[in-house]
């Protein structure tokens, strides 16, 4: 049983984003486009990450800031001040301003610290906005999680659990809670490792074996799909939303 199967058991309602979902799904089909990687910094080195976008959020997330310079010097990038390892990091990143005041010389600003001398020195405003971006640190060492989509394998890091507001573009992930050994998560059909453009937001679904069925290795949705017409599984939507970024 997966982690994500587990997770399923406790999911309470149904998911209302599953029109979003399908959507989203035919997007991908039509799209071959690969997932940028942007590049930031982090406390005076380059860090590399997925840019997937605003994200719409339901109180209680974790978050943390992430600082953008609006009129900086040649070469600046994103200032973050948390990476995967740490215990404040968070994938989701609260949007803050920056930008250098008239008749001041713009320097390249690489670290939080050097953002907050520089406001203490009158030299940049800070605005924080209510912009929260979706934004998965690649590297630091983080867990890769095997999972299948249209019959070859794929990875993926966990970043947990997100209280989502309606308008994300979410895309199904479906789990077998009951499945043989070797199963893993399975994922829409067009996910290739760590290149295809897709919404980091999994809808989990939950997927159960029917008593005396026989079981066999699903590495499809595809598969899924036709297990269920032939009656052999059930498969049920939950509530539960997760940030997965595909990883090579």
């Amino acid at each position: 049983m997966t982690r994500f199967a587990l997770l399923a058991v406790v999911a309470l309602a149904a998911l209302a984003a599953q029109a979003s979902a399908t959507r989203a799904g035919t997007a991908l089909r039509a799209s071959a486009a690969k997932q940028p990687v942007a590049t930031g910094f982090f406390r005076g080195r380059s860090i590399h990450y997925y840019d997937f976008g605003p994200i719409r959020l339901k109180p209680g997330n974790k978050v943390a800031p992430i600082w953008a310079v609006t009129n900086g010097a040649a070469g600046q990038h994103n200032i973050i001040d948390t990476v995967p390892g740490q215990s404040d990091y968070s994938p989701l990143w609260q949007v803050n301003m920056v930008t250098w005041k008239a008749g001041v010389t713009a320097r390249l600003l690489s670290s939080a610290a050097e953002v907050k001398q520089a406001e203490q020195a009158g030299d940049v405003t800070i605005r924080k906005t209510g912009t929260v971006v979706n934004c998965p640190v690649l590297g630091f060492g983080q867990k890769r999680i095997a999972g299948f989509s249209n019959g070859h394998a794929i990875h993926y890091y966990d970043d947990g659990p997100v209280k989502v507001a309606p308008g994300n573009d979410t895309a199904p992930l479906y789990a077998p809670m009951n499945g043989v050994p070797g199963q893993h998560n399975i994922a829409l059909e067009n996910i290739a490792p760590g290149q295809t453009k897709y919404p980091a937001l999994w809808a989990i679904v939950a997927v159960n074996w029917k008593p005396g069925a026989k079981k066999t290795l699903l590495t499809s949705s595809a598969q899924v799909k036709k297990a269920e017409a032939a009656g052999l599984l059930t498969i049920k939507p939950t509530s539960l939303v997760v940030n997965c970024p595909v990883v090579a």
